[in-house]
């Protein structure tokens, strides 16, 4: 029998639980945990760590947590080469995808790293990358970037490339546009003045042909994307080939790109938690890359022509679920091509699925330019058209939903100069009024004709131009947008002077009588010392974004005019339109540009690069459109659509839908879909913004802490489909789908708080933190318990209570039973004698103040059926029938031993079946069959508060 101890002996001695007190532990308390990346609670901080941390660890996964990383997650680690101690950054044959958005999951690189089935690239984001990096920057990295290169076919032989980068902070997948170098080698042969974008030797001597890296497209090897060879270099297009090529030369090999950041966990600073729990945190709304399913388009060029100001799609407008589309289309098309319907320069679309709304069908004679929601839902549009419904109508007209004219508004607008050109190509409301910009010299209604060269505005109530505010521009507006707080107007386009002012192609104009230039005026900044027009402008917060010639897409502040953000897209082509998404956050900017934007440069003409010369930060992939992020200024290379446009003329037109869909439109053809494939897209694109929402919070959190290991537990939140991610002190140790998980390497002294993430970038604020209290283990597993097995009953029921005298009853440590399984004591009879279906089991635990503790939770075992009384009393029964129970009473169920273990039973005990001092506990177990192979029985009691 076990010795008595005092319940407060017990509590030092072995568990704690966690309820809901708060507290600051002292650090040396703690957990201590050696980083050798062999779990989530050891997770090191590179695989460098590990190999230093455990210099025999093999090539294989580990677990690595940075402070930007979050999340413990498992990366594969080259714990061979050089040392060891790199990280599996990226791999594939030809497909790579040279924006920052992942390829693939983690997983799938780590999971798959060579052979064929690892040919179709994967890659990490750049936001993993550089949370790799801890904070560091790339050119910092002692070690640089390493390519491992297959050298042939077969995959048999390869080649080992490092690439030092000059001035780079954080990664950048965009190789191709030329990161400078400050040295590079193959196999340890040096070379240098070289760039990313195109490194090595041009020969094609045997001894050098593979020592060459260049990874721009180029026809020579058929556009194909990857770290590709010189010319001297063969392969073949075969599914097994290591040397993808679809001509001589210009091999793609199966490459893996690889990093050694030399960090260490405790070099790193993760912020420490209030015991108010972490805050939420929400991702970038910015755009998916990959399109929606659209379908309806619109193709065909109209009476505008075919050029560049022509395009099929040049404005959008959103009034309730409609979406309008104006441009120099004639046709609505289906996704099949089965439908085509003459519907020129303006149609109206459903704003969430995209269908072709067939009863909104206006006619005009010639483009559509500008549109703009009013006010009252009627639709102001703006164009090079005379003629509306029939109507003359010269360069403005407004509709209402069902496309016919609106009766009440007749005003026109006039070109009383020389060239007699009339298009209005920017529109926008506030303050009741409509404000109009582009080649005209007045705003006419009936007789009431107002000067207004270029720009005006329009009094909504009345439909009469304001004379009183002519903004007088010498050249021509190409687009406008009203500041959010209606103080002023501001203007790209061709302008050099607002009435006896100069300007300089972007200006900012008084919306107050008079039409002043602001003050401060607005200087913006050129980007080239030759053409320097300006087509694009849109407030977007506190800044203001500017965009046109020779590929600028600089910001301002609005309050006083600095220049805060700068990005030139080379080669490619100039900025055409802005818009900004949903709460300010982001800013888009569309181009018929093809390549990449350089950040932190207002110089084109002075840079090159294809050079080592340096006058950018970062560099980035762009297609037509890119996002930029509106409180940093950073371009969002994760956001990098993939389509194709009439003569690359590229995106002239972006809204953000209320309900966050982006929509671009211009000469787009198609687009590759969300998910991958082409699809049709005549004139525009949709895509889908990316979750922004933080999950719903888990709430009252537990944990107990026993021994070395803490069960943490919660409540789930509202939001389905979310990882829960418990966190131990100050950084993430586990993750689950389930609300309960096991910590090992825990200790009393730890804080726990538990946080939920969907996965994609969001995270629920955490739950407030779980401080431990005393608990004790007042009856463990493999205690000694007195038996009873036989085919005689025990007298009567006194077994299970006090006076009864259990000296006649065999005993021995659990688990006691017989079969598989661990057992301890086995019970069974002699081979060949007739087993008793019931097992009795008695013994006592002493509790020195049951009101010491709130919890006393019972976990056993039920294999096959069980009854456990405390006192007499019944605490638990499972797989029995309900009412008395006798020794023939068959088990309901036949687990195995295996089974019931991985199943355990647990209990609240009643604390009125409890009393201070001896407690007698005592079970009974019943087999579902007499020849059963196996039963087993234990049990623990653990107290808590």
């Amino acid at each position: 029998m076990r010795t008595k101890t005092s319940l407060a002996a017990l509590a030092a001695a072995f568990a704690v639980v966690v309820t809901g007190l708060t507290g600051v532990v002292p650090a040396a308390q703690a957990a201590t945990v050696v980083p050798d990346g062999s779990s989530q609670a050891s997770a090191a901080a590179s695989c460098w760590e590990v190999k230093q941390v455990k210099p025999s660890a093999t090539d294989g996964v580990y677990w690595l947590l940075t402070p930007q990383l979050r999340t413990p997650t498992q990366f594969y680690c080259d714990m061979t080469t050089d040392g060891g101690g790199w990280v599996l950054v990226g791999r594939g044959r030809d497909g790579w995808n040279w924006d920052g958005d992942a390829q693939g999951t983690p997983a799938q690189i780590a999971s798959t790293v060579s052979g064929q089935a690892a040919f179709a690239p994967k890659k990490l984001s750049t936001a993993t990358v550089d949370a790799l990096l801890g904070g560091g920057r790339v050119d910092a990295l002692t070690d640089g970037i390493r390519l491992k290169r297959a050298t042939n076919v077969e995959g048999t032989a390869w080649q080992d490339v490092r690439m030092r980068v000059r001035s780079l902070a954080s990664w950048s997948w965009a190789f191709g546009a030329g990161h400078p170098l400050t040295s590079a080698s193959f196999d340890g042969q040096s070379y240098s003045g070289s760039t990313s974008r195109d490194f090595g030797t041009t020969s094609t001597f045997s001894s050098a042909r593979l020592q060459r890296v260049w990874t721009f497209e180029s026809s020579a090897n058929g556009w194909v994307r990857g770290f590709n060879y010189g010319s001297g270099v063969n392969g073949s297009t075969a599914s097994t080939s290591n040397l993808y090529a679809t001509a001589t030369g210009n091999a793609t090999p199966f490459t893996q790109v690889l990093i050694r950041p030399r960090l260490r966990q405790a070099d790193l600073s993760f912020d420490s938690i209030p015991d108010s729990g972490t805050g939420a945190v929400t991702a970038l709304p910015v755009a998916r890359s990959g399109s929606l399913a659209q379908p309806w388009g619109v193709t065909g060029t109209g009476a505008g022509g075919t050029g560049e100001l022509a395009t099929e799609v040049q404005a959008f407008a959103q009034i309730g679920n409609v979406m309008y589309v104006g441009g120099n289309f004639t046709t609505v098309r289906n996704q099949a091509g089965s439908q085509s319907v003459a519907q020129s320069y303006l149609a109206a679309f459903d704003a969430t699925t995209g269908e072709w709304i067939s009863s909104f069908r206006p006619t005009f004679d010639n483009q559509v330019r500008s549109l703009a929601a009013l006010p009252d839902g009627r639709l102001a549009v703006g164009g090079e058209f005379t003629t509306v419904n029939g109507q003359g109508r010269t360069g403005l007209t407004v509709l209402d939903a069902t496309g016919a004219l609106s009766s009440s508004w007749t005003t026109v607008v006039e070109n009383r100069g020389t060239s007699a050109k009339v298009s209005v190509r920017g529109l926008d409301v506030s303050g009741g009024r409509l404000y109009v910009g582009g080649v005209f010299t007045h705003l006419v209604r009936g007789t009431n004709a107002a000067y207004a060269r270029n720009a005006g505005r329009i009094d909504l109530s009345t439909g009469n131009g304001d004379a009183g505010w002519n903004p007088n521009f010498n050249g021509s507006v190409a687009a406008l947008d009203v500041s959010d707080d209606g103080a002023r107007a501001y203007f790209a386009g061709y302008m050099t002077a607002s009435g006896a002012t100069t300007v300089k192609k972007g200006v900012a104009i008084s919306t107050a009588a008079g039409a002043a230039v602001t003050t401060p005026a607005w200087n913006p900044t050129y980007s080239t010392g030759g053409a320097s027009y300006q087509q694009a402008v849109k407030q977007v917060g506190g800044k203001v974004w500017l965009g046109g010639s020779q590929h600028s897409m600089f910001s301002y502040d609005t309050t006083d005019f600095a220049l805060k953000d700068t990005g030139i897209t080379k080669a490619g082509g100039d900025l055409q339109a802005i818009t900004g998404g949903l709460g300010d956050k982001v800013a888009y900017g569309g181009c018929h540009c093809g390549d990449w934007n350089y950040s932190g440069t207002t110089n084109y003409d002075n840079f090159n690069p294809g050079t080592t010369s340096v006058q950018w930060t970062q560099a980035g992939k762009i297609s037509l459109l890119g996002a930029w992020d509106n409180t940093t200024g950073a371009f969002v290379t994760t956001f990098a659509p993939q389509w194709k446009s009439r003569g690359g003329f590229g995106v002239w037109a972006a809204t953000v839908a209320k309900d966050g869909t982006l929509w671009a439109g211009g000469s787009i053809q198609t687009s590759v879909k969300d998910g991958g494939g082409n699809q049709f897209s005549g004139g525009f694109a949709r895509f889908a913004q990316r979750p922004a929402t933080a999950p719903s919070a888990p709430s009252e959190a537990k944990a107990v802490v026993e021994g070395s290991s803490a069960t943490v537990s919660w409540k789930a939140g509202s939001t389905n489909g979310v990882t829960y991610e418990v966190l131990r002190n100050d950084r993430v140790v586990a993750t689950t789908t389930s609300t309960t998980v096991s910590v090992p390497g825990s200790t009393s002294a730890d804080r726990f708080f538990v946080r939920a993430s969907d996965g994609q970038g969001n995270w629920s604020a955490s739950t407030v933190v779980v401080q431990p209290a005393q608990s004790a283990t007042v009856l463990a597993d493999g205690a000694t318990w007195s038996y009873y097995f036989d085919n005689t009953a025990p007298v009567a029921t006194d077994w299970k209570g006090d006076s009864f005298d259990a000296s006649g009853w065999r005993s021995g440590p659990a688990p006691l039973g017989w079969g598989s399984g661990p057992i301890a004591t086995n019970i069974d009879v002699a081979a060949g004698s007739t087993r008793a279906l019931t097992s009795y089991y008695r013994r006592t635990f002493d509790v020195a103040d049951v009101g010491a503790f709130t919890r006393y939770r019972l976990t056993t075992r039920a294999d096959d059926g069980v009854v456990v009384y405390v006192n007499g009393t019944e605490v638990a029964r499972v797989n029995l029938p309900t009412g008395t129970v006798g020794p023939n009473t068959y088990a309901t169920a036949a687990p195995t031993t295996t089974s019931a273990t991985n199943n355990p039973v647990s209990v609240d005990i009643p604390l009125s079946a409890l009393r201070n001092g001896s407690n007698v506990i005592t079970a009974e177990v019943h087999s579902n069959y007499r020849s059963t192979p196996t039963t087993s029985f234990d049990a623990n009691v653990v107290a808590s508060r």
